[in-house]
Order: C-alpha cells, then sequence, then structure tokens
C-alpha cells in the first residue's frame, strides 16, 4: 500500500466533502480562512450558519461514534461521508461571523477526523491518512491547539497499526508538544499511552515502561468533574489497562499482558465493542505465549463470533495476527477446534 512508502506527512489532503474529489486530488486543497478573517467571509450562495447548525453537526458526529464502536467503520461510512458532502461543505462554503467560524471548523475538524478513522478501520489508509490531514487544518483554522493534538493521535495509533513505530513515536510527541502546560490529567495520559504504544511496537523497554508509568501518574491524578474535552473523556482506567496490555504484548510479556487486559475487559462497557474484541485478541495472545492454548483458543473464537457482527477489518486482521500464532501449536486438539469453529463462521 502507498501508505508503507510515504510518512503521513507526505500525504496530500483535499477539501473537506466529496470521497472521490479527495481521491483525486495530487496537492493539499485550500486551508479555510484564517479565523480573523472569518467576519468578512461568505462561502458561496449558502444559507447562513447558526449555532443549531454547529450544535446538529455535534450531534451527528457523536451518533457516527457510536456506530462505527459498536459495528466497525464500515457501518456507516458511506453514510458519513454523505453528510460530509451534502450537509457540512455547504456549511463551510456559507456565511458566518468569527466565533461562529470557528465553532464550525472545530466541528467540521470532527467529523472529518471520524471519517478517516472510519476509512482506517476498514483499511483505506491512504485516504484515512489524508482526512487526518485535512482534519488537522481545520482544527487549525479554528485556533484548536486541543483538537489538533487528538488528530495526531489517531496518526499516532495508524502508524503503531502499519508497523511504523518510529513515525508512532514522533507523532505522538509533537501532540505533546502541542498541549498547553495546563492540559487536563486525562489528556497527558492519553498522550503518553499512545507514545508507549509506539515503543513497545518497536521493542523499547524502557521508553515504553517510563511512558505508561507517566500516563498512569497522570490518570491518578485526574479527579471526578475535572473540565475535560469532549474527545479525552474516553480514555478511563478500562482504555488505560488496554494500552498496558497492547505493549506488554509487543514487548512479548505476556504474564502482564493477559491481567492488564483482563481488568480492562472487566472495565470495560459493553457498547465499545470493538475495543473489547481487540482486547480479547490480546487475551488470547497473551494466553497463547504463556502455553495455555485452551484458553487462547477459547477467547479468540469468542472474538471471532463478535467479529462477524461488524465491518471492520482490523477487527479481522487481530484474529489473522492469533491465527500466525496458532501455527507452532498447529497439531493441537484445541487449535483444530478453532479453526473448524472459525471456518463455519466464514
Amino acid at each position: 500500500m502507498s501508505c508503507k512508502k510515504k510518512t503521513a506527512y507526505e500525504i496530500s489532503g483535499g477539501l473537506v466533502g466529496s470521497e472521490m474529489f479527495i481521491k483525486r486530488q495530487p496537492r493539499p486543497g485550500p486551508l479555510p480562512a484564517r479565523a480573523g478573517q472569518l467576519d468578512r467571509v461568505e462561502r458561496g450562495p449558502g444559507q447562513r450558519v447558526t449555532s443549531s447548525d454547529i450544535a446538529a453537526l455535534r450531534s451527528v458526529a457523536d451518533l457516527f461514534r457510536t456506530l462505527d464502536q459498536a459495528y466497525g467503520g464500515g457501518h456507516a461510512r458511506q453514510a458519513l461521508v454523505r453528510y460530509l458532502e451534502h450537509e457540512l461543505e455547504p456549511m463551510l462554503r456559507g456565511s458566518y461571523g468569527e466565533q461562529t467560524g470557528r465553532r464550525l471548523f472545530a466541528a467540521a475538524a470532527d467529523l472529518t477526523r471520524l471519517a478517516g478513522w472510519t476509512a482506517y478501520d476498514i483499511a483505506a489508509h491512504g485516504l484515512a491518512q489524508r482526512y487526518f490531514v485535512q482534519a488537522l487544518r481545520l482544527a487549525q483554522a479554528a485556533g484548536d491547539r486541543g483538537y489538533g493534538s487528538y488528530v495526531l493521535v489517531s496518526m499516532s495509533r495508524q502508524a503503531v497499526y502499519l508497523g511504523h513505530g518510529r513515525e508512532a513515536v514522533q507523532l505522538a510527541r509533537v501532540a505533546q508538544q502541542g498541549m498547553a502546560s495546563s492540559v487536563a490529567p486525562v489528556v497527558q495520559a492519553l498522550l503518553h499511552a499512545v507514545e508507549a504504544r509506539g515503543h513497545g511496537l518497536l521493542g523499547e523497554v524502557r521508553s515504553c515502561t517510563a511512558a505508561l508509568a507517566r500516563a498512569e501518574r497522570a490518570l491518578e491524578s485526574a479527579r471526578p468533574g475535572e473540565d475535560a474535552p469532549p474527545w479525552a473523556r474516553f480514555f478511563d482506567e478500562a482504555q488505560l489497562a488496554d494500552e498496558f496490555g497492547h505493549c506488554h504484548r509487543d514487548l512479548q510479556q505476556y504474564r502482564a499482558a493477559a491481567r492488564h487486559a483482563e481488568r480492562s475487559l472487566q472495565l470495560r462497557s459493553p457498547a465499545h465493542a470493538r475495543s473489547r474484541l481487540f482486547c480479547r485478541v490480546v487475551l488470547a495472545c497473551a494466553r497463547l505465549g504463556l502455553g495455555d492454548v485452551d484458553q487462547a483458543c477459547a477467547l479468540a473464537a469468542e472474538a471471532a463470533q463478535q467479529a462477524t457482527e461488524m465491518r471492520s477489518v482490523r477487527a479481522h486482521e487481530y484474529l489473522q495476527d492469533f491465527e500466525r500464532r496458532l501455527e507452532p501449536f498447529r497439531d493441537a486438539a484445541a487449535v483444530r477446534a478453532y479453526r473448524e469453529k472459525v471456518a463455519a463462521l466464514a
């Protein structure tokens, strides 16, 4: 894939809206107007953008986020793309003052990042990176450095998934640099955990452990009801345990990986179905690493059943990774039974 040849910084973006337009663009589209110019910008013949319009954008983003987590990025992605084209883009071409424009660009950044995330989940990696780059531009136009850092977090996670550990660490550190020193503890925890994932992929035990420790300290210092941006509120004890589980799996520290993955599954809401599936496969890999083939196959069979209800390439690729790890145990009865179950599901 092209994303294996180019870094995220080298992928060009397109205008928010038509996905085919984005695919065709050889160069980045123009940035939205600077915030100081918004009071005199007219975006074509469209309607004047109101607070109600922006509230609707936020509500739609929440809806698509819920669908993505429960059913995978492929479930409603095309509907999201059409929404960007037919609802969001006309608003960007409408008329608005400076304050409304900032809020509009912030909402547009959120929807565009989500479009990138759903593309990432179905392995359309080059397209996902284009959306992420455009989301960065929109966050910049909104003057929202915090959300820009969150987009970089998404790019770092994609880099980990593609095996680009060094780029993942770099993106996470740029995200940290983009945040104010007074950032909420939950945001600090998220940023350090994302960096840890890159170090774990690279096998850098000390750096990974240090980043995880910083994430843990930051989350422990968070207070209930403390003000945090909406995009960071998902990061809780369940998510931190999930990050620990992934890192320890990558470092081949399977006992620790199993302990943290089990804790994450105990704490995680059923509404986060895809995250639970990933964590269950991490736990299966850890059990396999500890020599418990029967339990590993039982866990993976549960995940395989759940994957049939999702449109997520990542979910299937997690299971393919487990399948590769099974090869040394291919003659075990539990492995044969597992493969029969998976074949029946297919």
